[in-house]
């Protein structure tokens, strides 16, 4: 008889009577999968007509069961489904699978699967400026795991040695273990691991897998390996096998029986030979093993090996089943526990502090490049040398318009051109993080977006510093002017960051992106007000930061600006030449601002600074949906 009931997030639970009331603290932990199926289309036809589009299966009804203490290996030749598996199984995987995933008896969700379980991906995903000790740290704080627990964790995978090195500097194997600690901390009942031996040499890789193997014995955990190609050394650390070949079980059950399996179906291995390549080459030869051959007589004997094959498949599930008894208590007890996550203020200044620690990492990358964009601010800073309203008279304006033009453009193009790289960087990690519920996306976007306030101010403040003493501007401002003009400027360059950003989380790559800014970048500098005469666009002028700039620096230099002498020749000039002369000679700043078509006081350039504001904010929200559109559409794994 079976009660089927709802609890905590729709766990539906079938519990036999006989069972009820009992609990075990050390009960084992059995994870079965049925039927599992992962198909892929290739989309819809170029078709008046709707067309069912084709679709392809790349994991067919994968049935298994795997029980605390095992540590499984599944193999297969790339594109098997290897991985596909292992994340249809974990439930880490976006696609739409079909069939379902048991703990002890309980249908569990993704959220639950999360919580039980712990998924160490193929690659190396952490910052690499930080040390061991921090990256743990890090991942302990956001997983809300006491420090006692990391120490633990730490002497187990036998980290100690380099928990202070950075993990830039650790072999290929004590990365892997660095991964694998980050999973630990939380102490899952079980593990996945996607090719835990992938770029080791054979004595690494030994070590790894020994690891491995120590967890599932002494830690009472299930583990599963995806694992490609292993030496024997490596194939006798695995209890079981489960091999694989264009998304079907071929084989599932113990490794010391496997051997008998394959001899009661007569294709014995081969005197001195690893039994991990003998089965690797027989799921992947189509003539030695799932060959239907030509003749009635070779189609019956492949019908009868599959038969052979399913029906052994099923005692091994069943076997794994019948090692109880399994408690449904822990499970249960388990996923109605308060988790203890960071709040998402916590995670954010978590965030905020690794960004800065891995900044100042690397902070010689960053003065090199700070140097190579102070050169552009030197070099104009050449070409306007000493250029003065107050002596140079009427020719010296256009020159002074072109200096702030200038220092508007670099700056704002340098900046929103830096953040492009940014995002197809960090999507590795975060799609790894966010998918694991780290931190949620939200606090990673914001920490971004933070991190590059001080980042404006401080080169913004730089760029225009070196122009600002170079241009003779403080022979007609003071400090207040420069300030003006350089907060103008940063504001405006966090204007053009949000851009950026948003470019790059709306086309999911660096190249894109800058084809993106070529065009919108390009309409935006149009309607700064050098090359166009702005008041023909009074309301689309508010969409460009490079306006918001140049009027903003513009405001702030030429109020100060009081009196333009007049290039007028006495002599020569008559009375009708001198009164179109004084019609367009600009006597004051105030003069050239009407003639440029800015705003002549500071009350413009405060509304300004409302209006960048609104833009701001407004801009980096778009950025976030898009950027949690792009993640979820890569998917975590």
């Amino acid at each position: 008889m079976a009660i089927d009931f709802e609890l905590n997030d729709s766990i539906r639970i079938y519990k036999p009577a006989a069972e009820e009331g009992t609990t075990s603290a050390s009960s084992p932990v059995l994870l079965e999968w049925k039927n599992l199926s992962v198909r892929i289309g290739s989309g819809r036809t170029w078709s008046f007509k709707k067309k069912p589009a084709d679709s392809a299966y790349i994991l067919k009804h994968a049935t298994g069961a795997v029980r605390s203490g095992d540590l499984v290996a599944v193999m297969g030749s790339s594109g098997s489904g290897k991985t596909t598996m292992l994340a249809a199984v974990s439930m880490r995987l976006t696609a739409e699978v079909q069939g379902s995933v048991l703990i002890n008896g309980l249908f569990v969700n993704p959220t639950q699967m999360k919580r039980l379980s712990g998924f160490v991906p193929q690659f190396e995903i952490a910052l690499n400026s930080l040390t061991v000790r921090e990256h743990l740290t890090f991942v302990a704080k956001l997983k809300g795991v006491g420090r006692a627990q990391m120490e633990t964790v730490i002497n187990e995978l036998n980290l100690e040695q380099c928990a202070s090195t950075r993990i830039s500097h650790l072999s290929g194997g004590e990365r892997k273990k660095v991964n694998l600690a980050g999973e630990l901390l939380t102490e899952p009942d079980v593990l996945f691991c996607d090719e835990p031996t992938t770029g080791l040499d054979s004595f690494s890789a030994l070590a790894v897998i020994n690891t491995l193997r120590k967890l599932a014995k002494d830690s009472r955990k299930a583990v599963i390996c995806t694992i490609h190609h292993p030496t024997s050394d490596i194939f006798e650390c695995f209890s079981d096998v489960i091999l694989l070949n264009r998304g079907r079980t071929y084989y599932q059950g113990p490794t010391v029986e496997a051997t008998s399996f394959f001899e009661s179906i007569s294709l014995p291995l081969p005197i001195n030979c690893n039994p991990a390549d003998y089965y690797f080459k027989l799921v992947c030869d189509s003539d030695g093993y799932d060959s239907a051959g030509s003749s009635e007589a070779l189609a019956g004997e492949s019908r009868n090996r599959h038969e052979v094959v399913r029906k052994c498949q099923r005692e091994n599930v069943a076997k794994k089943s019948l090692m109880g008894p399994y408690q449904q208590g822990d499970v249960i007890d388990k996923l109605c526990r308060n988790t203890s996550h960071a709040c998402w203020p916590s995670q954010l200044y978590l965030l905020l502090h690794r960004g800065i620690l891995d900044s100042i990492r690397n902070l010689r990358e960053y003065v090199i490049v700070t140097f190579l964009f102070l050169i552009t601010s030197i070099t104009i800073s050449a070409l306007y040398f000493h250029i003065d309203p107050a002596t140079g008279g009427q020719t010296s304006i256009q020159d002074i318009r072109g200096a702030l033009f200038l220092v508007v453009c670099e700056l704002l193009y340098t900046l929103s051109y830096s953040v492009f790289y940014v995002f197809p960087r960090d999507l590795p990690l975060v799609r790894r993080e966010v998918g694991e519920r780290t931190y949620r996306l939200s606090a990673y976007y914001a920490h971004r977006a933070l991190l590059t306030v001080p980042k404006a101010f401080f080169e913004s403040f730089l760029f225009v510093g070196i122009l600002y003493g170079c241009v003779r501007f403080t022979a007609v401002a003071g400090a207040a002017t420069y300030v003006g003009m350089a907060t103008v400027s940063a504001v405006a360059s966090l204007l053009a960051v949000a851009y950026g950003y948003l470019l790059t989380c709306l086309s999911g790559s660096m190249e894109l992106s800058i084809e993106y800014a070529n065009l919108i970048f390009l309409l935006y500098g149009l309607l700064g007000g050098l090359y166009l005469n702005i008041r023909a666009f009074p309301v689309a002028k508010y969409l460009s930061f490079f306006f918001f700039a140049a009027e903003g620096i513009s405001v702030y230099y030429w109020r100060t600006v009081l009196d333009i002498p007049c290039d007028l020749d006495e002599t020569t000039t008559t009375a009708v030449n001198e009164t179109a002369t004084n019609h367009s000679c600009l006597r004051d700043g105030l003069a050239v601002l009407e003639d440029t078509g800015y705003g002549t006081s500071l009350d413009v350039v405060y509304f300004n600074y409302l209006v960048m504001a609104g833009q701001i904010v407004a801009v980096h929200v778009l950025a976030y949906f898009c950027l949690r559109r792009l993640v979820k559409k890569a998917g975590f794994y």
